[in-house]
């Protein structure tokens, strides 16, 4: 199975690497459609990198079955080789030209995440993980930090700008955490907030909803750099249901949680 998956996941890598140029087009004339909730977009971009990666994927390993946040109806089962996708995270990010967005492919094997690909094509950035194989930001391995406390921690987080009324919530728990921390930031894009985790530019992310596609690939990314994710209950995460999420770098996540949780 190893060497079938690791000759797939080097091609989907050069696939999300060139479908990429597509978030860098101009997004002058490009169709926005509004979709549930208050702040809830997709571009014709989105759609467009999303049909040429599921194509791409269906090349690489046939009958495998794909979870993608433009399609309507996804199969949310692990029972065969799973890809989640997103085919444009930080998609508001996007349309403001903000320079703040990725793709973000994820890969379960037998049940257990395996593989993660996140790419940035602003920085030009391909966060890459395998199960047992470590974590790497173009082919450079990657690590959290040692921060031990969250004192010492820059935090950043989500705010779940499609259901605004998590909003009291977020930004009281914000507000304790920011009198804590060092400082926090929030930046519309939690696949890359999470690899910034797992690169030692963070320490710590949260936020109150994600999707699977939101977690897939950026989780492995980061459980390879040696970090930590799971539930704002401590519990791991599915990879088939939204959640909640916690993302560190293991030191600090139960202090991190308690204040979530107001212990």
């Amino acid at each position: 199975m190893e060497s079938l998956l690791d000759t797939a996941l080097d091609q989907a890598e050069k696939l999300v690497r060139e479908v990429s140029a597509l978030l860098l087009s101009d997004m002058e004339g490009r169709e926005i459609i509004t979709k549930s909730g208050d702040a809830n977009f997709v571009t014709e971009i989105d759609l467009m990198v999303q049909e040429k990666v599921i194509k791409g994927l269906c090349g690489i390993l046939p009958n495998s079955n794909i979870i993608a946040e433009e399609t309507k109806a996804n199969d949310f089962t692990l029972g065969k080789y799973t890809w989640i996708l997103d085919p444009v995270d930080g998609t508001t990010n996007l349309m403001y030209g903000y320079k703040y967005s990725c793709i973000a492919l994820g890969l379960v094997a037998d049940g257990i995440p395996y593989a993660g690909i996140v790419y940035n094509p602003y920085l030009q950035e391909l966060f890459t993980a395998r199960k047992g194989k470590g974590a790497f930001v173009n082919g450079r391995p990657i690590a959290v930090t040692g921060s031990r406390t969250l004192g010492d921690s820059l935090i950043t987080f989500g705010t779940s700008p499609y259901d605004k009324g998590k909003a009291d919530e977020t930004f009281r728990v914000t507000k304790n955490i920011f009198l804590k921390c060092r400082d926090v930031r929030r930046s519309g894009c939690a696949a890359l907030d999470i690899c910034n985790v797992a690169a030692g530019r963070m320490d710590g992310f949260y936020e109150m909803e994600l999707q699977p596609w939101d977690y897939a690939g950026a989780s492995v990314v980061l459980e390879e750099a040696g970090g930590c994710i799971t539930d704002w209950d401590g519990n791991s995460l599915s990879y088939v249901h939204k959640a909640s999420a916690i993302a560190s770098n293991g030191h600090i996540h139960r202090e991190l949680n308690n204040i979530l949780r107001d212990k």
